[in-house]
């Protein structure tokens, strides 16, 4: 009866468009509200049109076969076999050891960050680099904050590069081999993507980094990390020669090194106590401390760690300190699912968050991204590093972490990733076929595993393109983007094109600001092709347009993954993006516009 009534309705208040219509500006202000996880939107939005008769059920899915969504996935498991090589660390060994001038190391990072993500997923570049980016710049007393959002910056300027180096990129390809059966080459992007990331970053480099707000190392709004700062829950033994001491005598005896922020009450808050008030056996006491401080509080004061957190059996690795990442397990989740996924090899010792301040115990805080947590380990059932990137944590690199990559691999991988691009750029294969060689290629050197293989796809991004492509058929087959087509053509009949070109790209920009640029993609591009059909011009200029301004993603952290990644240790707040990130827009739209026009026209 239900579908009855909504066709009913529909038939009767509403055509197809004005319906297609209604649908698609609900999803833009969820998917921009960011309450609800967008593939879960999208999902709830493709069921809607079907339910409506706007898509037919047949096609409801065939968005998961679809080329770009396949290529991605791949795209996505070819950065993790590259980061599980090592080489990584190579490059960190590199730059700590020639890095000496704030500038130069300004440069150099924005230019390695650019150029990895030309060839990976730029995500995972900028997770890569972001550990070594902190242990630099707090091994030279730099201020990180310079640093993380320069970074962020440059790799998403750098998946503008490529065919693969963002997700828009090969959307907008495949669109293209919709329309002229010839997909964009793998180096197409260049002629454009090229010029824009290599001037902003001069831009940034020069001029742009000091329109990022660097806020003061004093008080609560530290610039990044503090290692010396984890909150740490501690016990108070039975064998203390402290029970019964007044706690103002414990803080004169912890001095400077080690600040006594609470002590938990029955009802699992964490409370002040009163100077005069006395310690007593089992008080569960919040200390900031650093890791090595943990060892000397319990030879010294006899307080145990939380015996909650269970250390585990085997042998000693030592304390390990990670971030959370943006696309890990324990978000939104507390100790206890950490502890399920962990087993018996971490243990949870302490948490370093911006701000630093806490109302509940530890075990009852919800992880957030930019979270760092300080664990310690056993190495006595499989590989550490394995646990870590089950949980998507990134280990802090300037730390002897003990979790090591076989750098034997390094130049096996490299070779391996540079054949599958020759195939690719040379058109000797499709780039499906080249990319699922090389993952094979990597599984069969243990550079990926095939029991954790399906991790390392984002499946969120891979639902979110799966529905949106059938979504954004509609738009073509209401005849939505013919519309909208003539009235932009109508308006800019009598002017350069140049012009239709910049409004498109600033329309990208400010979609793909508010939500994620892969949705953006899906639906700049069928209107941009109306608009170049309607104009008796060539496509690919005007999806050219759609694939920059798709990655243009830099007014709010919320329009890019690298963006909200470097949030919390860079210490920015929601409004300091567009500080450095409107000006670069500005001069990106005033570089591309030539360059589409100079390159495919």
């Amino acid at each position: 009866m239900l579908p009855f009534f909504i066709l009913l309705y529909h038939n009767i208040l509403m055509n197809d468009q004005q319906l297609v219509a209604v649908i698609m500006s609900g999803l833009l202000i969820l998917l921009i509200w960011g309450r609800w996880r967008y593939d879960g939107v999208v999902l709830v939005t493709l069921a809607i049109m079907v339910l409506l008769g706007l898509i037919e059920p047949r096609e409801a899915f065939s968005g998961f076969s679809h080329p770009a969504v396949i290529t991605v996935a791949l795209v996505l498991l070819i950065s993790k076999g590259l980061e599980k090589s090592g080489f990584i660390n190579q490059i960190g060994e590199f730059l700590s050891s020639k890095i000496e001038k704030e500038f130069q190391f300004m440069i150099i990072i924005m230019f390695t960050a650019a150029f990895l993500s030309s060839f990976m997923n730029n995500i995972g570049a900028m997770a890569m680099l972001l550990p070594i980016t902190i242990g630099i710049a707090q091994k030279m007393d730099w201020n990180p904050s310079k640093f993380l959002m320069p970074l962020a910056f440059a790799s998403i300027l750098g998946g503008m590069n490529t065919k693969i180096g963002t997700p828009p990129n090969i959307i907008i390809s495949e669109f293209r081999e919709e329309i002229s059966g010839v997909g964009f080459d793998f180096f197409h992007f260049s002629f454009v993507g090229f010029p824009v990331s290599f001037i902003g970053i001069i831009f940034i480099a020069f001029l742009g980094w000091r329109l990022v707000r660097v806020r003061k190392k004093t008080g609560e709004n530290k610039p990044l990390i503090d290692l010396q700062e984890y909150l740490i829950e501690m016990i108070v033994s039975s064998d203390s020669p402290w029970i019964g001491k007044r706690f103002h005598a414990l803080n004169r005896d912890f001095g400077n090194e080690i600040i006594l922020m609470g002590i938990v009450s029955e009802e699992g808050t964490v409370r002040k106590p009163h100077a005069m008030e006395t310690l007593n056996e089992g008080d569960i006491l919040v200390l900031k401390a650093s890791p090595e401080s943990v060892a000397d509080i319990q030879s010294k004061y006899y307080f145990n760690l939380d015996s909650d957190i269970e250390s585990p059996k085997g042998e000693e690795l030592g304390v390990i300190e990670a971030m959370i990442g943006p696309r890990s397990r324990l978000i939104g989740r507390r100790f206890n699912y950490f502890k399920r996924m962990a087993g018996n090899q971490l243990s949870l010792l302490g948490l370093w968050r911006r701000g630093s301040k806490f109302r509940t115990r530890l075990a009852k805080e919800i992880f957030r991204s930019g979270d760092v947590l300080l664990l310690s380990g056993k190495q006595a059932e499989g590989d550490i590093a394995e646990k870590l990137e089950l949980l998507d944590l990134l280990p802090l690199w300037q730390r002897d972490l003990d979790v090591i990559r076989d750098t034997s691999r390094v130049q096996i991988a490299l070779i391996l990733f540079a054949i599958c691009i020759v195939l690719v750029a040379t058109n000797i294969l499709n780039i499906i076929v080249a990319f699922l060689l090389c993952v094979l290629a990597f599984t069969s050197t243990r550079l990926l595993r095939g029991h954790g293989i399906y991790r390392h796809i984002d499946w969120p991004v891979v639902i979110l393109l799966g529905a949106m492509i059938p979504i954004g058929g509609t738009l073509v087959t209401t005849g939505i983007t013919e519309e909208i087509a003539g009235l932009i053509v109508a308006s800019f009949l009598d002017i350069h094109v140049g012009w239709t070109l910049a409004m498109i790209l600033i329309i990208t920009m400010f979609i793909s600001d508010l939500i994620n640029n892969a949705a953006t993609a899906v639906i700049m591009a069928p209107l941009s092709i109306s608009i170049a059909n309607t104009m008796s011009l060539p496509v690919e200029p005007f999806l050219m347009s759609v694939a920059i301004g798709a990655s243009c993603a830099f007014l709010s952290p919320i329009g890019h993954q690298c963006n909200t990644l470097v949030m919390g240790p860079g210490n920015y707040k929601f409004g300091d993006y567009w500080r450095l990130g409107l000006p670069l827009e500005i001069i990106i739209t005033a570089v591309a516009v030539p360059a589409i026009l100079l390159a495919w026209f």
